[in-house]
């Protein structure tokens, strides 16, 4: 993987075309699209990184999400903590907490692949309770399902990146859960990273990767 960001940094044709596609995500990790074809039956790859310190505003927000198609995901740095909630069963018999949200429709306003805008549409009050937790350790993996429903904790410490391979769509659309927007539609923008701010978020990953460490910090 060092390898291939070196590669990256040394190519400013191809850091130009990865930073107008790149972007820090509204769910506070920058989101690197390294490959992206445009086509919503295809493959997209992409580097999430988590980096502290985060304000405690930030650490408050629920951040609570299912996804518009499943993915494959490797931990490269770090140790990723992830809460899991479901929609409470109609007969009542909870597994854990439940907690009274607002649902949005979460769908992107695109230009080309870059994904320059965030439209939420309310849907209604819903209620999710949290079945439990899960730790990925550095250079785990797992798929996860895109009808499921969680947040990744925010870390404190060190950095947390992960390289993530998104399958196909399989909605147009993803489910976002929390108390902070209004019970109206909302929407919100992204500004994409210039070339210089790409290359330095580059760089440090890749000095995380080249220093020895067992990554279990968080």
């Amino acid at each position: 993987m060092s390898d291939l960001l070196a590669g990256y940094l040394a190519d400013e044709e191809a850091l130009r075309r990865i930073a107008d596609r790149s972007y820090r995500h509204v769910n506070h990790f920058d989101k690197i699209v390294l490959v992206d074809s445009g086509d919503p039956r295809g493959y997209r790859l992409t580097l999430h990184a988590w980096c502290p310190p985060y304000s405690e505003q930030e650490l408050r927000d629920e951040l609570i999400h299912d996804h518009r198609f499943s993915f494959w995901s490797t931990i490269l740095t770090g140790r990723l903590t992830s809460e899991n909630f479901a929609r409470p069963e109609p007969d009542g018999a909870a597994r854990g907490p439940v907690t009274a949200f607002r649902q949005y429709r979460y769908s992107p306003e695109k230009a080309g692949v870059s994904t320059q805008a965030n439209f939420y549409r309310f849907v209604d009050e819903a209620e999710l309770e949290m079945t439990g937790e899960t730790v990925e350790e550095q250079g785990n993996a797992y798929h996860l399902e895109y009808h499921r429903i969680h947040r990744v904790v925010l870390p404190r410490e060190s950095m947390v990146c992960t390289l993530v391979l998104r399958g196909p769509r399989e909605r147009d659309f993803s489910n976002v859960y929390n108390t902070s927007y209004p019970s109206t539609d909302t929407q919100s923008a992204n500004v994409m990273f210039t070339v210089e701010e790409l290359a330095g978020k580059l760089r440090r990953l890749r000095q995380e990767l080249l220093t020895p460490g067992d990554g279990r910090t968080a």
